[in-house]
């Protein structure tokens, strides 16, 4: 099993100047196939990560795809080692 790194760098929308909660909808990919679709709702200027695993082969290119109503920064990394289960990738 690997282990994928999905970090919200920001989320948020913009009501009246203000920044208030918004949501949307990330597909995370490992090569070309979708292993996950997560919803995120929230407000966050600061980066939050949260970690997925898959069954796909180690070392294919991984991506993530969002749609959001408001403004998003997502970015996804292939990790060694899961932070929350010290599950080790042989």
């Amino acid at each position: 099993m690997a282990s994928i790194k999905l970090t919200v760098r920001r989320l948020y929308k913009l009501n009246q100047q203000r920044m208030v909660n918004t949501h949307a909808t990330a597909r995370i990919f490992v090569g070309d196939t979708l292993i996950a679709t997560e919803e995120v709702s929230g407000m966050t200027e600061s980066p939050v990560s949260k970690y997925l695993h898959h069954d796909q082969a180690q070392g294919q290119p991984v991506r993530v795809e969002w749609d959001c109503d408001g403004i998003a920064d997502m970015a996804v990394a292939e990790i060694e080692v899961c932070p929350c289960c010290q599950h080790h990738e042989h």
